[in-house]
C-alpha cells in the first residue's frame, strides 16, 4: 500500500462525500485507502458513508477527539507507506496525491509536501507560512522588507506577501493538506503527532516538529486542490475559533522562545491579534 489517505468527519457529510468522489476520480497511479475518521458527527449515521462507498475503512468514534486525536486514530489504522492528511472540505483539482509522491520520491531530505489550496471560485488560499518571530512581526509592522527584490521579499515573508504560483521551502503549512511518511510518526515524541492542541494551531506544531527531526516542508504548486475553508463551521462560532487559534498561536509560541524573548514577543503579538479581531467586529457592526 503506497498511500493512506486519512479525512476527519464532524457534521460534515456532503461535503465528504464529495471529497471522497473526486479522490476516486482525480487519484490515478497509486495503491491506496481512504481512512474515513468519524468524529461523534450528530448529523446522521456514519454508517451512511459505507452504503455510498464500500470500500472505504471507517473508524465510527463516541467521542469527537478533535483534529489531532481523529488523525492519530486514522494514523494508526493506517497500511500505507505514506499518508495524507485531507480535510473534509476539500476536493482534488488533478492528481495531486501523486505528484506529491513523486516528488517525495526524489527528495529524502523533504519530511512533508502540500499542495495549492484554491477556494471554490479559483482564488489562490496563502498556507505557506514563516513560523511567527519578533523579527517576522516587525518586518509586517515596520516594512523594510519591501526594500528587497520581489522574489527574495516573497520567500522571506510567505503568507499573502508569496502569490502562491511557484516552489517554496516552508516553515508550516495548514493541515488541510499534509502529505509525509509514515515513518516520521514512528520518530515523533510518543509515535504520534502532537496532541497539544484539541484543535487550531496543531498543524505548526506538528509542522514545528518534523522541522526539529532535520525535515523540509516543500509547497508544490503543481498539485491542486479545491479548499471550502471553513466548510465545518459555522458563522456565529468565528469570535471563538479567532480567540482559540490565537491563544493556541501564542502558546506554541512560548515553546518557540522559552526564555525573556517570549514577553517581547507577546507585547506585538497580542496586540496585532486583538487589535485586529476588535476592528473586526466594530467593521461588522457598522
Amino acid at each position: 500500500m503506497q498511500l493512506s489517505i486519512i479525512i476527519i468527519n464532524y457534521n460534515t457529510f456532503q461535503l465528504t462525500c464529495n471529497c471522497i468522489a473526486s479522490i476516486k476520480q482525480k487519484l490515478l497511479g497509486m495503491t491506496y485507502e481512504i481512512i474515513l475518521v468519524d468524529n461523534a458527527s450528530t448529523e446522521c449515521d456514519p454508517d451512511l458513508f459505507l452504503q455510498k462507498f464500500t470500500d472505504i475503512n471507517l473508524i465510527a468514534s463516541t467521542v469527537n477527539t478533535g483534529f489531532t486525536g481523529g488523525n492519530n486514530m486514522g494514523i494508526a489504522r493506517a497500511k500505507g507507506e505514506y499518508l495524507l492528511l485531507l480535510n473534509s472540505d476539500t476536493e482534488l483539482i488533478n492528481n495531486a496525491p501523486k505528484i506529491c509522491y513523486d516528488y517525495m520520491q526524489q527528495h529524502p531530505e523533504v519530511g512533508m509536501s502540500t499542495a495549492q489550496l484554491q477556494y471554490p471560485d479559483g482564488r489562490i488560499q496563502f498556507t505557506c507560512r514563516r513560523f511567527r518571530t519578533i523579527t517576522w512581526e516587525l518586518l509586517e509592522i515596520i516594512p523594510l522588507y519591501k526594500l528587497l527584490p520581489k522574489k527574495k521579499r516573497e520567500q522571506l515573508m510567505l503568507h499573502h506577501y508569496f502569490d502562491h504560483k511557484s516552489f517554496a521551502n516552508c516553515d508550516w503549512v495548514w493541515g488541510a493538506y499534509m502529505f509525509f511518511p509514515k515513518k516520521i510518526i514512528g520518530q515523533l515524541a510518543g509515535h504520534k503527532l502532537s496532541d497539544d492542541f484539541f484543535m487550531y494551531c496543531e498543524d505548526v506544531l506538528w509542522c514545528w516538529d518534523f522541522k526539529q527531526l532535520g525535515y523540509e516542508i516543500h509547497f508544490l504548486p503543481q498539485a491542486q486542490v479545491m479548499h471550502v475553508h471553513k466548510g465545518s463551521v459555522s458563522k456565529d462560532k468565528w469570535i471563538t475559533i479567532r480567540t482559540t487559534s490565537i491563544k493556541n498561536h501564542a502558546k506554541f509560541m512560548k515553546k518557540y522562545y522559552p526564555d525573556w524573548r517570549w514577553y517581547i514577543f507577546a507585547a506585538i503579538f497580542y496586540t496585532k491579534q486583538y487589535g485586529a479581531l476588535w476592528l473586526g467586529k466594530v467593521l461588522k457592526k457598522n
